[in-house]
């Protein structure tokens, strides 16, 4: 039962850490857009603003917005694809490589399964994102 575990366990723990990464950088993220917010709230008027944004303040302001895309890119329909299709075929290639080591112990026969099931899911989920895609103009 130990043999099972441990990679459930280490498996689970990357996860955690992944989705904690990601939710911290979410936050900050939503944060700096609250503070950009309220002081953009904070002017009664056009003119207001316009003053605001002639002063060296103001322009380091806009800045911050011009590069707030580079710091938190969104990949398009193409790139998140193609993602997906590296991510399927790494999985069936480790998942292939447990299968190969099976030879010498049997306990990979688990992992293997689990990571080739995870592999073609994503394979076919690639594939089905980019017929529909297509089929739709997005490409």
């Amino acid at each position: 039962m130990e043999g099972i575990l441990v990679p459930i366990a280490l498996f689970a723990m990357v996860v955690l850490l992944v989705w904690i990464g990601t939710e911290s950088k979410k936050n900050r993220l939503r944060e700096q857009a609250e503070a950009r917010r309220r002081l953009l709230d904070k002017f009664a008027s056009g003119q207001e603003l316009t003053e605001f944004l002639a002063t060296q303040q103001g322009q380091a302001f806009m800045k911050s917005l011009e590069s707030l895309p580079s710091q938190f890119p969104w990949p398009g329909p193409k790139q998140r694809i193609i993602g997906s299709i590296g991510l399927g075929i790494v999985l069936v290639v480790l998942s292939s490589a447990c299968f190969a080591l099976m030879y010498y112990e049997q306990g990979f026969v688990y992992p293997g399964t689990f990571m080739m099931a995870l592999g073609v899911g994503v394979l076919i989920a690639s594939a089905v994102s980019y017929l529909l895609h297509k089929k739709w103009g997005i490409l």
